[in-house]
């Protein structure tokens, strides 16, 4: 069982301060995006919401984040460490179109609700998702249901408009935000941090898998390499998930084989598990993980105990 199934024996109310959101609005908002953004955001029907992710020329990745549509335009949710770099960039290739790409973050507070949180959600009068990238609103208030853990916790993020508060039941347990990034590890579905942008290819941490690439949708900053990595066969690294026994892992730490003495992977994202060590999401040639063993910030350091993807790893062009 893992840290956060164990904690989870509840539904837990939890906020998230450290993510904002970005608004792209105008008449071209939508095709826009479709010439910057890895996944296709002509599909992306209301009712919907959709992860995908924003690459640089050479296919890295400068942010992941769930996006949605209204008529008000698009909207993105990321950390909000990296939303200054992406509004910056995007900004710079809007041109002549009739797109403008807004951080909107003071306007939206975002919580993320873990475990059995139906009956909470319905008894405040909010409509309850009833599948994973299903979203709800009622008013202004927007729920989306994203994947479950292996264990079965259901996950939830709710944004609502900043002044308002959520009248979400007390008998819920507040949790803190590390809960919600347990969850993520737990379900492997990676978030790029500022430590982490440029670090990754889409393909290196799962992301097409994941439903976040679309390979059909025409260019994008990066398409070709993105595109080459999964047509010519050289996807010889992937992201996985391991636990360790230390609290304090820092923002893209180098993993180590036993038998190298340079780093053969970095780490994605982490989250301390309740005084129990962390959970973390890693990226390394697939190979290193047949034989040896894998470790922390050197050869020697604290060893990572992989555990398997709560997913197969499948080539969605074929």
């Amino acid at each position: 069982m893992s840290a956060l199934a164990a904690s989870v024996q509840t539904t837990i109310l939890a906020p998230l301060p450290e993510l904002g959101v970005v608004c792209v609005s105008g008449a071209d908002a939508v095709p826009f995006l479709q010439s910057q953004l890895t996944n296709d955001v002509s599909r992306l029907a209301p009712g919907k919401v959709q992860l995908s992710g924003y690459c640089t020329p050479k296919g890295r990745l400068l942010a992941t984040f769930h996006q949605w549509r209204t008529e008000e335009g698009v909207f993105m949710r990321m950390p909000r460490e990296v939303i200054g770099s992406v509004v910056k960039r995007l900004s710079m290739f809007v041109l002549r179109a009739k797109a403008k790409v807004t951080d909107v973050s003071d306007r939206w507070a975002t919580v993320a609700l873990l475990g059995d949180g139906t009956d909470a959600l319905r008894d405040a009068g909010l409509s309850a998702p009833d599948a994973p990238w299903v979203s709800a609103t009622t008013g202004l208030v927007r729920v989306d249901r994203l994947l479950p853990t292996p264990s079965g916790v259901a996950r939830y993020l709710l944004t609502s408009p900043r002044e308002s508060e959520l009248s979400l039941s007390e008998e819920i347990t507040r949790g803190a935000s590390n809960h919600w990034w347990l969850s993520e590890i737990d379900a492997a579905v990676p978030t790029i941090f500022a430590a982490t942008q440029e670090k990754f290819v889409p393909q290196m941490i799962n992301l097409e898998v994941l439903g976040g690439v679309d390979f059909k949708k025409g260019c994008y900053p990066g398409q070709e390499i993105v595109a080459r990595s999964q047509y010519l066969g050289k996807l010889k690294r992937r992201m996985n998930i391991a636990d360790v026994d230390v609290t304090d892992i820092p923002p893209a730490a180098d993993v180590y084989h036993s038998d190298a003495a340079q780093p053969v992977g970095t780490v994605v994202m982490a989250a301390s598990s309740a005084g129990e060590g962390a959970a973390l999401l890693f990226e390394a040639p697939i190979d290193r993980l047949d034989s040896g063993t894998l470790h922390l910030q050197s050869p020697e350091g604290p060893r990572l105990r992989v555990r398997p993807l709560p997913y197969v790893l499948f080539d969605p062009t074929e």
